[in-house]
């Protein structure tokens, strides 16, 4: 089930970053296309870019830098280890004796990709499920149901997740307790 995430989340960053030198964006299977600006359409721009977070400070585009261990291990009453970049624009937090062993978060951008990132989730993950009291917007995909959810706060887009079947509502609601660190409230 991990894969399928994996999968998912691969086939939603190469909607968002695909691109060249002109402004429309068109995902592999050509069945969604979106018109971006130039400079988020250019993928060298994404990675070397920064975004200002939610507190109005900036933060480089590094997933990791989203949150802290600190605020992982408040929101699943665990510990946990510092964050290790992985390669779909995740940070993964090992968590130890938490209702969870792990968690991902996802830097998916600036808000302003929000559509073009929501209807890659509706296209490829069976829909979305909207999330009121958390950033600006939020939901779950409804491939994976609380188990994951994607944020648009400020000028930040990002998603936290765990591996499905790892479940129950102290999951539930440790995603949504760390969603919401990130958020800023």
């Amino acid at each position: 089930m991990r894969l399928r995430i994996m999968y998912g989340l691969a086939t939603v960053l190469l909607f968002v970053s695909c691109g060249g030198t002109d402004s429309t964006t068109t995902t592999a299977s050509d069945a969604v296309e979106t018109t971006m600006p130039e400079t988020e359409a250019d993928p060298t721009t994404t990675t070397a870019g920064s975004t200002t977070s939610t507190s109005g400070e900036t933060v480089a585009d590094d997933p990791c830098a989203l949150t802290t261990p600190e605020e992982v291990a408040s929101a699943f009453a665990a510990s946990s280890a510092s964050g290790e970049a992985g390669i779909a624009r995740n940070c993964s937090f090992t968590i130890v004796d938490g209702v969870a062993s792990s968690v991902e978060v996802f830097h998916y951008g600036s808000s302003s990709q929000w559509d073009g990132v929501k209807s890659g989730y509706e296209d490829n993950r069976g829909g979305v499920t909207a999330v009121a009291g958390i950033g600006d917007e939020a939901y779950h995909p409804n491939d994976v149901g609380p188990y994951e959810i994607v944020v648009r706060s400020g000028e930040v887009i990002f998603a936290v997740a765990v591996q499905t079947g790892t479940g129950g509502p102290e999951v539930e609601a440790a995603i949504l307790d760390l969603a919401g660190a990130i958020a800023g409230g």
